[in-house]
């Protein structure tokens, strides 16, 4: 499996400048920010599956722009996976007519651009050789993230999240893990605000790996602009030999 990191960002105005979209192989999307935008259009058009973690709007503004470029280029729909809660709100506040047009039933009902595939806890979907796991994590909204494999190696996508001690013992036994891309989007001085929007802040987050294996290394995501550098400096302190790093725009990752 390859990975391809379109965009990472906390907000606009930082060291990234594009928000979160990652690119698995050449035709799967986990979530779907403005890093889309990194796509061509003959790239877009390979774009079989989109994989959303939550609705907030920094984690799917690309996807109503992606569905437009292709609509007339593609044999078959783009299917997005989310769960029912999440497939809901994008329907009600987003794919309304109001604020962009319903393409699930364009350019016509019988023959769509967009397939929406609820997608429920804890059950693998297979895609080929590659396995997709959603398992729910506490945000503002209700929110996964995914563990991604393909048989021999794996990768964890938390999306945005707080303090979630299940989804961590649920997938710490998983033998297969080397990373895990991890938001932490507060420094710990402002650990009120990251409780309050249900993000993590380095305590919180350490707090919560604490049993994951040291070897599984964790790339930093999502971090506000201009917290950058003090987010890891306080997470480096809080940590002896686990490799870490921040997750970076044009990141190409082999598992």
């Amino acid at each position: 499996m390859n990975l391809t990191v379109l965009g990472c960002a906390g907000g606009i105005g930082g060291v990234e400048r594009l928000t979160t979209c990652l690119l698995l192989d050449d035709d799967i999307l986990l979530d779907a920010g403005t890093g889309i935008s990194e796509l061509r259009m003959e790239e877009l058009v390979r774009i079989n599956h989109i994989f959303l973690t939550h609705s907030h709007l920094d984690h799917v503004a690309g996807l109503p722009f992606l569905l437009d470029a292709v609509l007339d280029r593609r044999q078959g729909p783009v299917i997005v996976h989310a769960s029912q809660s999440v497939i809901d709100t994008l329907n009600k506040h987003l794919f309304n007519w109001m604020l962009w047009p319903d393409f699930a039933v364009v350019p016509n009902a019988e023959h769509p651009v967009l397939h929406w595939e609820p997608l429920p806890p804890f059950a693998r979907l297979g895609l080929g050789i590659r396995g997709i796991t959603a398992y729910p994590v506490k945000h503002t909204v209700p929110s996964v993230a995914y563990l991604v494999d393909n048989g021999r190696a794996a990768f964890l996508f938390s999306g945005d999240m707080s303090s979630s001690p299940e989804m961590w013992a649920a997938v710490a036994g998983e033998p297969w893990i080397s990373k895990v891309i991890v938001d932490c989007s507060f420094p710990d001085a402002q650990s009120a605000i990251a409780q309050r929007s249900m993000h993590y802040s380095p305590r919180s987050l350490l707090e919560d790996i604490a049993s994951l294996p040291s070897s599984i290394a964790l790339l930093v995501t999502h971090m506000k602009p201009g917290y950058e550098q003090l987010i890891l400096q306080e997470l480096r302190k809080g940590v002896a030999d686990r490799p870490l790093d921040a997750l970076k725009r044009g990141d190409r990752l082999v598992f």
